[in-house]
């Protein structure tokens, strides 16, 4: 289920509902060109994750619910299970963990299946 509520900021953009749900929150970056250059979901002007997002998903998980990232990229995307969001990483090891769209969509499925 596709979530947006103008008045409840910090949702999940995404709900899925199968033997387990699975909230996912979905972001698009540019990678850097530097293999060394770090990228950091939640800090700056305009972090890509904002504070009320980064609040609701670790509450959601504080609950034992199932949540998650999916950074998408030109090229393809990255699975963050649980808060592994919350750690920034080099674009290097971004690249390193690159997944295409069907191979997301396995991950999607096996985290609501099992």
């Amino acid at each position: 289920m596709k979530n947006h509520n103008q008045y409840n900021g910090g949702i999940a953009d995404v709900w899925y509902s199968g033997v387990r749900d699975l909230w996912v929150e979905y972001k698009f970056i540019v990678v850097p060109k530097r293999p060394d250059t770090v990228i950091d979901l939640l800090t700056g002007k305009a972090p890509a994750i904002s504070y009320l997002q980064q609040e609701w998903l670790r509450s959601r998980h504080g609950e034992g619910r199932s949540v998650g990232v999916v950074v998408g990229s030109k090229d393809g995307g990255v699975w963050f299970p649980g808060l592994a969001w919350d750690q920034p990483l080099t674009a290097a090891d971004f690249l390193k963990k690159l997944q295409s769209r069907k191979e997301l969509a396995d991950v999607i499925l096996k985290e609501t299946h099992g």
